[in-house]
This record gives structure tokens, sequence and C-alpha cells, in this order.
């Protein structure tokens, strides 16, 4: 069995959202990565980006997967641009069951607010655009795409795959 759940997707696709609900759910605790950079910086993650630039947020990012990758039985929430390093999403896929939050980019678009997320300073336009450079990268490091489009729906899809993953395994 793997050890974490973690989730991957868009920013706006709910990953600290249906996180927090499966950590509650299961009794496990949360990582979410980006909290984790906001923490350690203590600044936020626009003010990261202002004067330090992507790259170093990047950094930070992945010496977060390094850590979080070394938990057991931990609900990891990453930020949405965590599939660029392939790094990453060794590290991650190898500690757990990597599940794509894929919410439509036209949905997340309509209900994101923007404000404290850089990448989609220019607009909320940009979130399409992540979605069509991402989009073939969530797909190929994930065990599991899940579409619900309820918070709790996504949680409660996650925990299916996991249990079908796992019943696949015992079969194998």
């Amino acid at each position: 069995m793997k050890q974490n759940i973690v989730l991957i997707g868009l920013p706006g696709s709910g990953k600290s959202t249906v996180g927090a609900l499966l950590a509650q759910r299961l009794g496990w605790p949360l990582l979410d990565t980006d909290e984790m950079i906001v923490q350690r910086e203590g600044r936020t993650i626009p003010e990261i980006f202002a004067r330090e630039g992507e790259e170093y947020f990047r950094c930070a990012e992945t010496a977060c997967v390094w850590e979080t990758a070394g938990a057991a039985e931990t609900v990891i929430a990453t930020g949405g641009g965590i599939v660029l390093r392939e790094e990453n999403m060794t590290a991650l896929r190898k500690s757990g069951f990597v599940c794509f939050l894929d919410r439509g980019a036209a949905e997340i678009a309509e209900g994101l607010d923007i404000s404290g997320r850089p990448l989609l300073r220019e607009g909320r336009e940009k979130i399409y655009r992540l979605a069509r450079e991402r989009d073939a990268l969530y797909r190929k490091y994930a065990d599991a795409a899940i579409s619900e489009k309820t918070p709790e729906a996504a949680a409660e899809a996650v925990l299916r795959a996991l249990a079908a993953a796992e019943a696949e395994k015992g079969e194998a």
C-alpha cells in the first residue's frame, strides 16, 4: 500500500479543500506545500513571486516535496505547478497515491478568487492557458483522475479510487 494521498491539479481545483476533508475523514495529517512555503518564508506566495521570482518558489516547493514524500499516512495537497518538475512527481509517486482533481478550466475560472494567485494575475484567461500547458502532466503522473463537482464528492471519489487500486494490487 502506498502510504500517502497526493492531490494535484490546477490552481483553484480544490486540492486544499479536498485535502482537508480527506485528512479529517482518515484521521491523517494534512500537509499543504503552499502553506509550508508561506510558513517557512514568512511571506505570502505573491510576495515570494514578486521579490524572488517563480524559479525561487519552485526550488522552495521542491524542498517541501522531499519532506512531504517522507511522511506516512498523510494527505498532501500540492501547488498547481508541482508537476513542472519531474523530480517532484517521482518522489511523490513513490510515497503516495496521486489523484488529479480534474475540474475544468471554465468551472475554475468562473468561481476563482485570483487575488492571492500570482500566476493568475494576468486574469482568468491564464487558467485556460495553464490547463492547456499542464493537463498532460497531471494525467501522466496521476494514479486516478477525479472530476466530481463538490469537494465532498471529490473526497469520496478519491477514497473509492484508492480502495479500487488497493484491491487491484491484492489480486495481482
